[in-house]
């Protein structure tokens, strides 16, 4: 099997991505959650199904964002606009129209406060980084294969991101928590497999297919469980922050299974090849 050709199209997928995140941040086109951007957020509850959209068709003179969650006896309505506008103002309205919510809740974050909330979030992420690859230089001590594994992580990470913006779900603590997570999902079978290669490498008799085809093997087991757990929590989940938890770690390792079984075996592959024809 070629591993080093299948490679390039989980790396192409990387750049492509890569390339995406760094024309929205530059762009200022980052979709955040009200606690990173700040706002105001009114939770209503609701005993009737209602339209997201015509919601957002009536607010749109204070253009505010409307979506809503099924609960167990109720639906909750998440409504976001921007910060000098007064909730009453925006309730009042809604009740002109026949939208009367009297169960509701008013969160109000300030921008300066949310930018900085976005600030310690990432430096928590890049701090976690950080240290997780400064944990695999200081493990394996070979530098390729630990750059292979921090690149990795790297792509599934900037992956990730990339397509829960594109799937419309904002970047929010709840998110930053589920990236942190998909740093240790990530970095578990990509370990997995690249301690057996190397093992294997050692040997005089390699069967490579053999020991990629096992790592695979418990690497879908660790990863299909994960992700039907995941599948079962948003089903039954009526909380936005478990929904989001739960979306982006799905996202995360659906696009992790690619970048681990793919790119990460194809450029183990041509390291340990490359090896074998040195010591030749």
């Amino acid at each position: 099997m070629n591993y080093k050709r299948m490679a390039l199209l989980p790396l192409s997928l990387f750049i492509i991505c890569a390339i995406y995140l760094a024309y929205t941040l530059w762009s200022n086109s980052l979709l955040l959650d009200i606690d990173l951007k700040g706002g105001t957020q009114i939770i209503a509850d609701y005993s009737k199904q209602v339209s997201d959209s015509e919601l957002e068709s009536i607010l749109r003179q204070y253009d505010a964002s409307v979506r809503s969650a099924r609960g167990i006896t109720t639906y909750t309505v998440f409504i976001e606009f921007d910060a000098s506008i007064k909730p009453e103002d925006v309730l009042n309205t809604l009740k002109q129209s026949g939208y009367d919510f009297k169960d509701n809740s008013i969160q109000t974050v300030g921008p300066a406060l949310g930018s900085s909330f976005l600030q310690q979030a990432g430096f928590v992420l890049l701090f976690s980084f950080i240290f997780m690859a400064a944990t695999i230089f200081f493990i394996y001590r070979i530098p390729l294969p630990s750059f292979f594994l921090v690149l990795n992580v790297i792509a599934a990470l900037t992956e990730t991101l990339v397509f829960s913006q594109i799937f419309g779900i904002k970047l929010s603590l709840a998110a930053f928590a589920s990236l942190l997570l998909l740093i240790g999902y990530s970095v578990d079978d990509n370990i997995l497999m690249a301690t057996r290669v190397l093992r294997e490498s050692e040997k005089k008799q390699r069967n490579y297919d053999a020991v990629i085809k096992r790592s695979f093997k418990t690497g879908m087991t660790m990863v299909g469980t994960t992700v039907v757990a995941l599948f079962a929590l948003f089903i039954i989940s009526t909380s936005v922050v478990i929904d989001t938890i739960a979306s982006i770690l799905v996202i995360g390792l659906l696009l992790d299974l690619m970048n681990s079984w793919v790119l990460n075996v194809g450029l183990m592959m041509w390291y340990v090849e490359r090896k074998e024809r040195k010591m030749k």
